[in-house]
């Protein structure tokens, strides 16, 4: 035959198939039973669970799947489920060879094809990122990398729409894919809500792909298909889902997904005074260390939650009867009798015995006879009541029926101890002012868990909230804690301290008993060989706290220059060196660890040259600059007008200058700061380059022993924000050995006699000298940290102090409900007034440009200069976008005022982005990038303008 001719007969059988289909629709008796001669064809994908899917056993399985039966049984016809690759389950159905698609996305190309029903739910997409991806937080870092894809899924229309410059990669079916995500093909791949759970590797594929990496990119409906233009079939379709009532519905979505879709929230209930773990604001928010910690959970899994504000004493009740999902968090110890069940532990706390301080003779429980009142209040709904009681049967125990009663009977010496959660008694004694009266006994302690609670038949929901807070990032977790408690013993911060290593980094570990670090034996304070031949310094601090938490063990290979040590590590002569820069051209020759440390570039100079604030300031001169250090060969090519002397080590650097054969010595604040202790210097001083980047420190690590890297991050993420200002703190002091023991001195007078008076006008000399030099180190040390903090220019606050001021922020305005406003400023028009009359010229105008941003601004907002020509605001305590843009029209209005300079009067412009928190993001990085990218979208529309974000109600440009 022909083509026309199979064309025709193909037309033909579809057009029949129709009629057939028609005459089913229609034949039903007056009971509405079909006499159906075929069943109705269901097209479903192997592979996409948990939607459609089949089994070991090749059985169709699936949420759509419990739907259609349900379906068949209320329209009373018989079905039959088609399982094919996914591409077939559209053609198939398209041309009419299957009559119905289980379900599918609903996207405008697939209404070409197909009629769709009323969405049956919505439905949430995601990017999958591998877990080493650590900088990839948003959409437009995926650049470098293939997006793994299913071929005809509707992901690949979408991100050609929206993402066109991202590379795809296409698989035949969704477990091809996940085999290339767990080999290394992609990084990164698309989704929908959650992995799918019949995967052969699913445990390997969501550690390797955990849930807070996921990158969530569109929403859409979920809807039955049939062929284009089917309108019987499809009318047919909708009668049966009509008959399905709302709680089969529910019972199908919860099996499958844990909350109904029909919802699309979990209810999660909210007990309303148990601080510092769940309350209410006085306005009736919920607040609490885990109500952020639930909202972290839903942020990262993408299940949306809603608080429910009940009695603790109605809660598992209501889980019972599955009026609300579950209990935020019950209190779970060895002996708790309560109905439901528990999901695993989000929190851990524990109990103790708190006494009245003015029985501070009580040492232990056996001492508490000893009380004049030997009664011990126990609230009678302790979970640990039991356990409590079988421990300790002398004790004399009273129970209330709530905290408060027990704490006003304690006031009143009714009772003379009582036993509860510690972190619940700590915040309620603070509440009632008592935090001075009471003190906890060190033992006996009783280990209380905070565990989520359903109700029994649940386990679906179980798994879900398991797998979700099992993935969270342990360094988020410890932020959210170090909000709400704020002393003891903290949770998180000890299992963020417990580094958690895989079977490969454990074999790793035990394969190399030693690993070899390169260090430099003279670049203090970040490494050096000491007197006795020790390796000290900041980066033996971090790998001491790395190799306690990881299992790690070190040797060290000392290196006279830098050059040396960095071909150290190529030659593999040594495994990881410290204090390394990222750069494209190092990334191709070794792997980086995640940043552990930053630093300022300053140069060091003779005190007659001067205050100077840019590279640009010692054109015409000599700078001495290490070798192998990453800035050599930017710094020659953005200043051609500098002469770069390359010296081996700091030592010759600092001697050259010694020798004015240089007029300045570039090194990081970390090592000018040492330099500067050094009492032969003080005629040196340093300026802080704010041209150049802050520099951000890692390890570099030997290319062919990738889970070193892996076990090193994990290392540093486990190092607290405390612990790294602990060691700033001790290798930025600037103490002093004065060499002489004043006891000493005075023994000697003593027994020399005669000699007394000249000793003690020794001390008393020797004394105003010492005092002098401290003075004189106090203020150099006061310097130094301004330096660090401050543009020498304009004396405005410099990048390092607004990344440490905006992330204080973000953690104050989360717990307050406030709102941050990032602007970011650009002059428009400096370049050519720099250009025009001279650099000095163009200093001036930035002062008074940075003394105009003062004028607009409230004592608590912060004013920055960013680098060259580039300043940003940040305003705290805000309430709406509204008060953001006052400031910003403020701003326009003064930078477009005129100029008196020494050299002429001039007029320029400025343009602004601006980002608000926390619609447009919850970090530091993000906030600028957002305001940044705001502000060159201001510039391409015209200059001296302001904009928002699409999210917010200003987003037009004003």
């Amino acid at each position: 035959m022909n083509n026309s001719v199979w064309t025709l007969f193909a037309n033909l059988s579809f057009h029949i198939r129709k009629i057939f289909l028609l005459c089913v629709i229609l034949g039903f008796n007056a009971g509405g039973v079909l006499a159906q001669e075929k069943p109705i064809t269901i097209a479903i994908n192997a592979t996409s669970f948990p939607y459609h899917s089949v089994n070991a056993n090749n059985e169709p399985v699936g949420l759509m799947i419990d739907l259609w039966r349900l379906w068949a049984e209320k329209q009373q016809v018989d079905v039959e489920f088609v399982a094919l690759a996914w591409n077939d389950t559209l053609a198939q159905v398209a041309d009419g060879s299957i009559d119905i698609h289980a379900g599918l996305s609903v996207i405008e190309a697939r209404k070409e094809l197909f009629s769709f029903s009323e969405p049956i739910f919505s439905l949430y997409t995601h990017l999958y990122i591998h877990q080493s991806l650590t900088q990839v937080n948003n959409m437009s870092k995926l650049t470098p990398y293939a997006i793994g894809v299913v071929k005809g899924s509707a992901h690949i229309s979408f991100l050609n729409k929206n993402f066109p410059q991202l590379e795809q990669k296409l698989y035949q079916s969704r477990h091809e894919l996940y085999d290339a995500a767990i080999n290394g093909e992609v990084l990164v791949f698309t989704g929908l809500e959650r992995l799918a759970k019949d995967y052969q590797h699913y445990k390997t594929l969501n550690q390797l792909f955990p849930a807070y990496k996921r990158l969530q990119y569109q929403q859409g409906d979920y809807a039955i298909a049939v062929a284009k233009d089917n309108q019987q079939l499809l009318s047919f379709i909708e009668q049966g889902l009509t008959k399905i009532s709302l709680e089969e519905r529910k019972a199908i979505e919860r099996k499958w997904l844990g909350i109904e879709k029909q919802k699309d929230a979990l209810q999660i209930a909210v007990a309303p005074d148990f601080p510092p773990y769940m309350a209410l604001t006085p306005t009736g928010k919920p607040q609490g260390l885990l109500i952020d910690i639930w909202r972290y959970w839903s942020e990262q899994t993408g299940n949306n939650i809603e608080f429910i504000i009940r009695d603790i004493n109605d809660e598992t009740k209501l889980t019972q009867s599955q009026d609300i999902d579950v209990i935020m968090a019950f209190p779970e110890s060895e002996q708790t009798e309560v109905a439901g069940r528990f999901a695993e532990p989000i929190y851990e706390s524990k109990a103790q015995i708190y006494i009245n301080t003015s029985y501070a003779n009580i040492n232990n429980i056996h001492d508490l006879n000893k009380l004049p009142n030997n009664k011990v209040g126990l609230v009678a709904r302790s979970t640990y009541k039991q356990e409590v009681f079988k421990a300790f049967p002398e004790l004399n125990i009273t129970l209330f029926k709530s905290a408060e009663e027990m704490l006003r009977a304690a006031e009143t010496h009714e009772i003379s101890a009582m036993i509860s959660l510690v972190d619940l008694m700590n915040a309620r004694l603070i509440q009632a002012n008592l935090q001075s009266d009471f003190y906890p006994m060190d033992s006996p302690v009783f280990p209380v868990k905070l565990s989520p609670l359903l109700g029994e038949a649940n386990e679906k929901l179980i798994s879900m909230i398991n797998e979700g807070f099992s993935g969270l990032d342990i360094n988020q977790l410890v932020k959210i804690e170090k909000r709400w408690i704020k002393t003891g013993e903290k949770y998180y911060k000890k299992r963020a301290q417990k580094v958690s290593l895989t079977a490969e980094e454990k074999e790793f570990i035990k394969k190399n008993n030693s690993i070899t670090l390169g260090i430099m034996n003279d670049f203090s304070p970040i490494e050096f060989i000491n007197q006795q031949g020790e390796f000290e310094g900041i980066n033996r601090d971090i790998i001491n706290l790395i190799s306690q938490r990881t299992g790690l063990t070190f040797k060290y290979k000392p290196y006279s220059s830098w050059h040396l040590l960095y071909q150290g590590l190529l030659n593999k002569e040594v495994d990881v060196l410290g204090s390394i820069t990222k750069t494209d051209a190092r990334e191709k020759q070794i792997l980086f660890s995640d940043t552990y440390w930053q630093m300022p570039w300053v140069i060091i100079h003779s005190q007659h040259i001067g205050k100077k604030t840019a590279f640009s300031d010692f054109y015409g001169k000599q700078l001495a600059i290490i070798k192998g250090y990453y800035l050599v060969d930017k710094l020659r090519e953005k200043y051609p007008l500098i002469t770069f002397v390359i010296v081996e080590s700091r030592n010759e650097g600092l001697l050259a200058l010694q020798q004015e054969k240089v007029d300045g010595f570039i090194a990081t604040i970390a090592s000018a700061t040492d330099l500067l202790k050094r009492e032969s210097l003080v005629a040196l001083m340093i300026s802080v380059m704010g041209s150049v980047s802050v520099d951000e420190n890692s390890f570099g690590i030997n290319p062919e022993k990738p889970l070193l890297k892996s076990i090193f991050d994990k290392g540093i993420l486990s190092i607290s924000t405390q612990e790294q200002q602990e060691i700033y703190d001790k290798w930025f002091s600037l103490a002093i050995n004065t060499g002489l023991d004043k006891k000493v001195v005075l023994q000697v007078g003593a027994q020399i006699g005669v000699l007394i008076l000249l000793v003690l006008f020794v001390i008393v000399m020797w004394n105003r000298r010492l005092q002098r030099e401290i003075n004189h180190r106090e203020q150099l040390e006061k310097i130094m940290k301004h330096m660090a903090t401050h543009d020498e220019l304009t004396g405005l606050a410099n990048r390092v102090l607004l990344k440490d001021r905006l992330t204080k922020s973000i953690a104050f305005h989360q717990r307050q409900s406030l709102k941050i406003a990032v602007l970011f400023i650009d002059l428009d028009g400096f370049k050519n007034i720099n250009d025009t009359h001279g650099h000095d010229v163009g200093d001036e105008l930035l002062k008074i440009v940075a003394y105009r941003l003062l004028g607009c601004v409230r004592k608590s907002d912060t004013v920055v200069r960013f680098g060259g020509d580039e300043f940003i605001l940040l305003l705290t305590g805000l309430h709406g976008a509204n008060e953001a843009a006052y400031v910003a029209e403020k701003v326009l209005e003064l930078i477009q005022k005129p100029f008196d300079l020494s050299k002429a009067k001039v007029n320029i412009g400025c343009s602004i982005g601006v980002a608000m928190f926390p619609e447009d993001g919850d970090n530091e990085s993000d906030l600028l990038k957002i305001a940044d990218t705001l502000m060159y979208k201001v510039k391409a529309s015209g200059k001296n303008h302001y904009a928002f974000h699409s999210n917010q109600n200003e987003d037009n440009l004003t």
